[in-house]
């Protein structure tokens, strides 16, 4: 052999060998990598965690609940339902009261009326849920009720609440006196009468003319004007110069003895621990004059042996505006219960009522026309139907209307609950 070939032969071995010892390592690496991708992919097999079935299975069954109460809005499940449930208070006259034959009236039974007279055209569709004042707010966020329309203040705190929120006000309320003007009772008659006052009869006032533009009806004390300034309300205090005065204790007798302070006219405050005790001793004539809600105060005086021998003055220590009160995640639902009180209010504007509502059907008064649903169909924008605020005035009528049926008889000044025409604070949003 050729002394060349021995070592080209070695050479040719160790190119061999060379590929045989990296083909080794190259498979370790891949293996090595295979390996690691499969650990790691590994890795997210506990994903499907417990708390994930769970989710899924939770969003049917909300899901259901609320098919279950199909049709979702209020408004759809008032119709559906074919009535209104209305929260109130059944025991205060004028506003609500239930009578022996279980006749309800008051304004704001009235309201509760007009809501069911604009979404279902019959202003009987009413059921009427007595409810304490601790219990009011629940029943409107379970859904208990439709609505609730039971003297309730509106305030910051209440606005805020939870799933609550408020139409405008259909009272303006506020802590006011009432004063005896006739003999001091004898403590034998004196006390109030167990029976309660039978509910006034509707007396409607229509008004003096049908013109689009004339005067709505009036109370007897349209004249008066409530006392705006500090120097008008002393004025209207000094009638109360050195009177006792009996209160309840807390914010009443703040606001009662922080006005005649300010008014600078001395009086003698007799502060109780609550109303009972407050009116008990007005009625054994311990006191001259009593102060709290006016409203209150003209359900006190419409049980007392002789109403005519006490005075509620036309002034007021503290502002209660009372509206209706609404569960607050259903706007279309405040929508409608906002302009219905509305539709109220402008009605009184434009000198419309429950008597002459339909002289105004073929006027050509673009105003009036689209008000009463002739020309424009409002009421639709709201899901109710072109008649609606005709069907109010047909069945339970305007502001005035209300009042003068509900409250006049009880003698409440009227006060800030005129039109911001003749000076009070009722004001309609424009309907357009």
């Amino acid at each position: 052999m050729p002394k060349h070939l021995p070592k080209t032969a070695a050479l040719l071995k160790h190119k061999v060998q060379k590929p045989s010892r990296q083909t080794p390592l190259r498979q370790w690496c891949f293996f090595a990598s295979l390996t690691i991708a499969l650990l790691s992919g590994c890795q997210p097999a506990p994903t499907p965690s417990p708390t994930v079935t769970p989710t899924a299975t939770a969003t049917p069954t909300a899901a259901t609940t609320i098919k279950d109460k199909a049709p979702e809005g209020i408004l759809e499940r008032v119709k559906a339902r074919g009535k209104l449930i209305c929260g109130v208070n059944g025991k205060l006259s004028g506003f609500s009261y239930v009578d022996e034959k279980g006749v309800w009236s008051g304004l704001d039974v009235d309201y509760c009326q007009a809501i069911a007279a604009a979404v279902l055209g019959d202003a009987k569709a009413v059921e009427f849920k007595p409810l304490l004042a601790k219990d009011r707010f629940t029943a409107i966020q379970s859904g208990e009720v439709d609505v609730l329309m039971r003297n309730t203040t509106r305030t910051l705190t209440r606005d805020v609440a939870t799933n609550i929120s408020f139409a405008p006000t259909t009272f303006f309320d506020g802590q006011g006196v009432m004063l005896r003007i006739g003999a001091k009772p004898n403590t034998a008659t004196s006390s109030p009468s167990p029976a309660t006052t039978a509910s006034p009869t509707p007396t409607p006032t229509p008004s003096a003319s049908p013109s689009p533009t004339s005067s709505p009806a009036t109370d007897k004390d349209s004249g008066k004007q409530t006392p705006k300034t500090s120097e008008e309300l002393a004025i209207a205090l000094k009638e109360l110069t050195d009177k006792k005065i009996c209160v309840e204790t807390g914010i009443n007798a703040t606001n009662l003895e922080s006005t005649f302070k300010e008014a600078n006219i001395a009086i003698e405050t007799i502060i109780l621990p609550d109303l009972d005790e407050v009116l008990n001793a007005y009625s054994k004539g311990d006191c001259e004059a009593i102060s709290s809600e006016k409203s209150q105060l003209a359900a006190w005086r419409s049980k007392l042996p002789r109403p005519a021998d006490h005075k509620i003055l036309d002034l007021s220590l503290s502002r209660e505006p009372l509206s209706p009160a609404l569960v607050g995640n259903d706007d279309r639902w405040r929508d409608v219960v906002t302009w219905i009180i509305y539709a109220t209010f402008y009605a009184d504007e434009l000198g419309i009522n429950m008597n002459n509502y339909t002289i105004f059907k073929d006027t050509k008064n673009p105003e009036v026309a689209r008000f009463l649903g002739t020309s424009d169909s409002l009421g639709i924008e709201l899901g109710l139907a072109p008649d609606w605020t005709t069907q109010i005035l047909k069945q339970v009528g305007n502001y005035s209307d209300i009042y003068n049926r509900n409250l006049a008889p009880l003698d409440i000044p009227r006060g800030l609950n005129r039109t911001w025409k003749q000076g009070g604070l009722l004001y309609s949003m424009p309907f357009r």
